[in-house]
């Protein structure tokens, strides 16, 4: 019965802005199912209202998917759906983990959950940091176009700026690989780990971020980008981007193709 239901799920999900009518075979295609099966789950989300067969006999999703979008708690946002994964997260690492939002040409920090180690790095709520320095302001420039990079880089004190050949490089590392890890940039002997959050319509305006000492991060990074990889990606599906929405993505933010496996980036 479960896995009935996540082929249900899975048709649903082939449909796209780009997509919207889409042929059986089509929907087989995407969700990698036979023919048979495919047929009879369409059929019954047809017979269910859920799915509308065309005249060409092609399918596209049916309004009554519509009004049931329209019962979403109208209140819900980012800090319902975040806090409970970045609960469990400090529980699982140990490490401190905050969520932040794209505010113009800063990043905030929006929601706090401090590690319990004596050791920490303090980050507070309501702290503003430019989108040019430190893992959690750059992973949200990375998704961001080209046009704006510039706009924000032009705007800042040359003082202040970092080697825009260097800038880049790094950008599109991080876009390709969908992660940043960077050390020593805000403060000597903190490391901060982190990844891009997607809306419904696949941008990037949050992110979650692991900060802590170097001494503690540098060792377990590949577990703990992995475990943020995760968070991140739980978030951004309860917020209703669809699975290929964290495809790594062009200079223009739109998505070229799947990230590559996992490598620690040089800070």
């Amino acid at each position: 019965m479960i896995r009935t239901v996540e082929r249900a799920f899975a048709i649903f999900e082939a449909f796209d802005h780009k997509q919207t009518m889409l042929t059986l075979q089509e929907i087989g295609k995407r969700i990698g199912l036979s023919k048979a099966t495919t047929y009879r789950l369409v059929n019954c989300l047809y017979e269910l209202g859920y799915l509308v067969r065309l005249e060409d006999n092609r399918y596209c999703l049916s309004l009554k998917l519509t009004r049931l979008s329209g019962l979403v708690r109208s209140t819900l946002g980012i800090r319902d759906v975040a806090r409970p994964i970045m609960r469990e997260l400090v529980k699982t690492i140990g490490e401190t983990v905050t969520l932040n939002t794209l505010s113009g040409d800063q990043r905030i920090c929006i929601e706090v959950f401090d590690t319990p180690a004596p050791l920490m790095s303090i980050v507070r709520t309501g702290e503003q940091r430019t989108l040019l320095s430190g893992a959690t302001g750059k992973i949200m420039l990375a998704y961001v176009s080209k046009t704006e990079i510039d706009r924000i880089f032009r705007k800042t004190p040359a003082n202040k700026r970092p080697n825009r050949a260097v800038l880049d490089k790094q950008l599109a590392r991080f876009r390709k690989q969908g992660y940043a890890l960077i050390s020593n940039e805000h403060v000597q002997g903190v490391t901060a780990v982190s990844v891009p959050i997607r809306d419904v319509s696949g941008e990037v305006r949050y992110c979650v971020s692991i900060y802590g000492p170097s001494v503690r991060i540098d060792p377990r990074a590949d577990e703990l980008i992995g475990r943020l990889l995760a968070a991140g990606a739980a978030i951004s599906s309860q917020l209703g981007a669809r699975v290929n929405d964290g495809d790594a993505a062009t200079d223009d933010g739109k998505s070229d193709k799947k990230s590559q496996p996992r490598k620690r980036a040089a800070a």
